[in-house]
């Protein structure tokens, strides 16, 4: 959805980086990781910013659904399925 932003998108899905932004007037991108859970539901988040001060909106339903897998994978969210 970004074409010519100039990163190394295999390596990025690789080490599951996410990638927001835009391309226009060059690009502005934000790359961004979040670490396993460390205690609870406690986890951190590693942004870099490439020419970006936005929040990363695009990643918004990325995040919430690796915070709503951890919770399922520690017993603490249930689904309803079997």
């Amino acid at each position: 959805r970004l074409p010519n932003h100039g990163e190394p998108v295999e390596e990025l899905q690789t080490r599951g980086i996410l990638m927001d932004g835009t391309i226009e007037d060059g690009p502005r991108l934000l790359l961004q990781i979040f670490s396993e859970t460390q205690l609870g539901p406690v986890f951190f988040e590693f942004i870099q910013r490439k020419g970006d001060d936005g929040f990363g909106e695009g990643n918004f339903k990325a995040l919430f659904e690796s915070i709503e897998r951890d919770q399922i994978n520690r017993g603490v969210l249930n689904t309803g399925k079997k």
